[in-house]
């Protein structure tokens, strides 16, 4: 394999032959090399390189090269315009609420029904459906949610258009697909769908590759964590009271607690401090595993691999990792933190 790669990234070849400008840079071939040994090895690495090193053909080259299917979860958008994306529901038009939109004559305005006609016209000449594609109506703009599904409003296999569907192309084309790239809030819906046994999004794979590392916590968190603000207290305050004043209005306890509740919420709000709190849940570390079975090997402590500084300055630090996995994950980015499983 080390010899494979030095001639991708050799003066020489494929990449040099198309790329303009393209150099051979000692920190992309080390770090193609270290992603190598980990999917050979079944391992963990963590990878921590500055704008310039090369990240994606470092961690590209060998992923496609091991012969296997690859996941890639970004949170790159200019990664995801480069690549073969699979995108959540809200990106595809769904020729069942689009024309029921139309027939239904709901768009409010004229700017959204004009954009409802473009979008009908789009779907009639696109291969994929995704909107990004469709250039003159905005990604924000209101008459998209008119013309595409959600998970609470799909119809699934009883949809009258299930066949057209483009969401279930697009899903078709990446189990057969050797590399599929997706965001990170994709990836851990699917986590969270598999763990729960409803479902799947993506499919079964030999790597992982998380790019833009960095932004695996936050975004992990709004998927196994939980979340109490200031908000949801008060209001569960005058729910308990007007429960409370129908089943035990003579009782003077509930009213006490819900009245010191409903003043406690508000005095933090007032202070200014974090109204917010998240926290783990008890079942935030998945059950099962997102791509493969898990293997009977034991845990242990993630490869780590940084560039070496360049006239750029030195970069933070990269913290060591923990694996649990049944298959090789990669880690890559400009700057990462990765903690021990639990």
């Amino acid at each position: 394999m080390q010899e494979r790669l030095e001639a991708v990234f050799g003066r020489d070849g494929p990449l040099a032959a198309k790329i303009s400008e393209y150099r051979v840079r000692s920190q992309q071939l080390e770090m193609a090399k270290r992603v190598a040994e980990a999917i050979r090895d079944n391992a963990a690495l963590v990878c921590e390189a500055g704008t310039g090193t090369g990240k994606t053909f470092a961690y590209l080259v060998p992923a496609l090269l091991s012969a296997g299917k690859v996941i890639i979860s970004t949170g790159t958008k200019t990664l995801q315009d480069q690549l073969y994306l699979l995108k959540g529901r809200a990106n595809y038009v769904c020729h069942y609420h689009l024309e029921r939109s139309l027939a239904e004559g709901r768009p409010p305005g004229r700017e959204a029904a004009a954009d409802l006609q473009r979008i009908a016209r789009f779907a009639r000449v696109t291969r994929t459906g995704d909107k990004s594609e469709l250039a003159d109506v905005p990604e924000d703009a209101p008459a998209w949610g008119l013309a595409t599904s959600t998970r609470e409003n799909c119809l699934g296999q009883s949809c009258p258009r299930f066949r057209d569907c483009f969401v279930m192309g697009a899903r078709r084309e990446a189990l057969a697909a050797d590399l599929v790239v997706v965001n990170h809030h994709l990836f851990f819906a699917d986590v969270v769908l598999k763990d729960e046994g409803m479902a799947e999004l993506l499919p079964a794979c030999n790597t992982v590759i998380f790019d833009e590392a960095h932004q695996l916590p936050e975004t992990a968190t709004l998927f196994f964590g939980e979340t109490l603000s200031t908000g949801q207290l008060i209001e569960l305050a005058r729910d308990a009271r007007a429960e409370a004043l129908l089943g035990a209005k003579d009782m003077p306890d509930p009213q006490r607690l819900i009245t010191a509740l409903d003043k406690a919420a508000r005095d933090r709000r007032r202070s200014g401090e974090i109204a917010d709190f998240r926290t783990r849940s008890p079942h935030s570390t998945p059950r099962s595993g997102t791509c493969a079975p898990r293997s009977s090997r034991s845990p242990s402590a993630a490869r780590v691999w940084r560039a070496a500084p360049t006239a750029r300055g030195r970069r933070k630090p990269c913290s060591n990792a923990g694996a649990t996995t049944a298959v090789p994950i990669v880690f890559a980015g400009s700057r990462c933190s990765a903690t021990r499983s639990s």
